[in-house]
């Protein structure tokens, strides 16, 4: 009776357990999801201010060579 309560028990205790792990692993799955979104409007925000900076050293060059931009 002892060897079944305590195979019981076990089955019960290992179930809890690997019902815990599986939510801390949705909770860093979704923590990823975050940063890699902040990390991709990050990048999106510094490509645009290279593009602007570049159109205004365009300018800049053009307007010394020729007096105006196009």
């Amino acid at each position: 009776m002892t060897i079944k309560k305590t195979i019981i028990i076990a089955s019960f205790a290992l179930a809890i357990l690997g019902a815990c792990a599986e939510n801390k692993q949705e909770k860093t799955d979704s923590t990823k999801s975050e940063t890699t979104q902040e990390a991709a409007s990050d990048i999106k925000k510094t490509t645009e201010i290279d593009e602007a900076e570049k159109r205004r050293l365009d300018s800049i060059q053009q307007i010394k060579e020729h007096g105006h931009a196009h």
